[in-house]
């Protein structure tokens, strides 16, 4: 029996941490400003940029713009599908770098005190009366959010054309890990390097992170290719036909993923589950210094538990649906877990910091938890040739989530801000998260029920199914 190139288990690996690396390095750059929210909020007096929080709800939403107005997801979707890895990875990771710089340029070189009147609100999402900086942020971070999704569906490809009837779901595990990494170490030291250098420095540090990931890609590059060139040697006659199209795409590839239940039953859990987490977590650290009396430079530290736990559990849920099977059910104890965590961090009472960081330690099981099972999964019901489509989707329908809801939430905060002592109520805010975990438990738990009927594997251990 012919062996493939990804027989390999040092090969395997070695791709596996070289993409994951590129992927975390993206993850810096989403949260690099998170954590320093309350200082971009302090006025110019105080050494802020004066934004308000329905400027930042914005800015924070503007991730995904460009992915839903102009349907980038589903082109990054169709290159992938019909120009391959390579050429998508490199036009991705290459954006996200853009994007970055223009983050970087709009907070040095734009004065906070220029503003513009706006015609176009989104019913009100978008400020009226709204800074240029603000804006140019936005223009920046849109394409960083444009690129930095194309690169994941990108490697979320990679990984199962090196994994697939291997540890698949350890691997992706692994991916998501470091990706969490990304997310500690932008929670943990940005507010430090912004107290030491200014608030525009981390910016600039998490630019220079993507230059890296970028380079490391071109790497990546030349390896696929190699990997591509050996399996056709390796294919058999009647094979090499298939291998040589290999990345082949056609429109009706959309019709046939669009016609599979359990597919949107994975879309639709996505964008709940990860809207009641990532908004959360960008809005997080204001809560603890608001509710909990956390310092600043304290609070990123405290929501770093959340992608601290994941480091760890990632991989550990990955492996049990590897070996042991139950996706399907632990997903929706995930989505259950997130859920009890919100309606806790909602309750008026309790208000220490070590009950915040208990809590934040269970929104790291179940971010932990849901991700390891729900994208390993996709290939249980999507086949290699269009799983780049169906990445696409989904990650089209997550942006919907991940654009609307900081923006909801941003004006929500600023109806619950006291403008004598800028005291922010976090009551409302902290429900609307606790309903979109309700709902990701819903579609979870039906799921599991269309798992039982229609056989889709959800449930069965990973390793040994090619």
């Amino acid at each position: 029996m012919k062996t493939r190139p990804n027989d390999s288990p040092i090969k395997r690996w070695t791709v596996l941490i070289l993409v994951a690396i590129v992927m975390m390095m993206g993850y810096v750059f989403w949260d690099i400003v998170s954590p320093i929210s309350t200082q971009i909020r302090a006025s110019l007096s105080e050494g802020g940029m004066g934004w308000t929080a329905a400027e930042y709800g914005f800015y924070a939403g503007s991730y995904s713009i460009f992915n839903i107005f102009l349907l980038m997801l589903f082109f990054g979707g169709i290159i992938l599908d019909r120009c391959g890895i390579r050429f998508t990875g490199l036009l991705a990771t290459g954006t996200m770098l853009l994007g970055a710089l223009i983050n970087y340029y709009a907070l040095t070189r734009i004065s906070p005190e220029l503003y513009i009147d706006l015609s176009f609100t989104l019913f009100g999402l978008i400020p009226e009366h709204a800074k240029i900086q603000v804006l140019v942020s936005a223009l920046g971070f849109g394409l960083f959010g444009m690129g930095c999704d194309i690169t994941g569906i990108t490697i979320s490809k990679i990984v199962t054309k090196w994994f697939t009837g291997y540890e698949l779901a350890s691997a992706m595990g692994i991916q998501v890990a470091l990706a969490r990494l990304g997310t500690t170490s932008a929670l943990s030291f940005s507010p430090l390097i912004a107290q030491s250098f200014g608030i525009s420095a981390p910016v600039l540090g998490g630019a220079l992170l993507l230059l890296f990931g970028f380079s490391l890609f071109v790497l990546y590059a030349f390896i696929d290719k190699k990997f591509d060139n050996s399996l056709y040697e390796h294919a058999e006659a009647n094979e090499k036909k298939e291998v040589a199209k290999g990345e082949s795409f056609s429109f009706r590839d959309f019709v046939v993923v669009l016609k599979n239940p359990g597919f949107w039953l994975i879309a639709i859990l996505c964008v709940f589950f990860y809207s009641s987490i990532r908004p959360f977590m960008k809005f997080a650290t204001d809560l603890l210094i608001n509710k909990f009396g956390v310092a600043d430079t304290s609070a990123g530290w405290i929501v770093a538990a959340i992608p601290y736990s994941t480091m760890i559990l990632t991989p550990l849920f990955g492996s049990i649906y590897d070996k042991i099977g139950h996706g399907a059910k632990l997903m929706l104890i995930g989505c259950i877990i997130i859920t009890v965590s919100h309606f806790c961090l909602a309750l008026p009472f309790v208000p220490t910091s070590g009950f915040a960081l208990g809590i934040m330690i269970l929104v790291g099981i179940a971010f932990s938890m849901v991700p390891s099972i729900m994208w390993p999964s996709v290939p249980k019901l999507v086949p290699l040739r269009q799983l780049g489509t169906a990445y696409s989707i989904i990650y089209y329908i997550q942006n919907l989530g991940l654009m609307l809801v900081p923006m909801w939430v941003g004006n929500i905060i600023d109806e619950n801000t006291n403008p004598a002592t800028g005291h922010v109520d976090y009551l409302a805010p902290m429900l609307v998260f606790t309903g979109l975990g309700i709902a990701a438990s819903v579609v979870a738990a039906l799921l599991l029920f269309m798992d039982q009927k229609k056989h889709y594997g959800l449930q069965k251990a990973n390793i040994g199914v090619k």
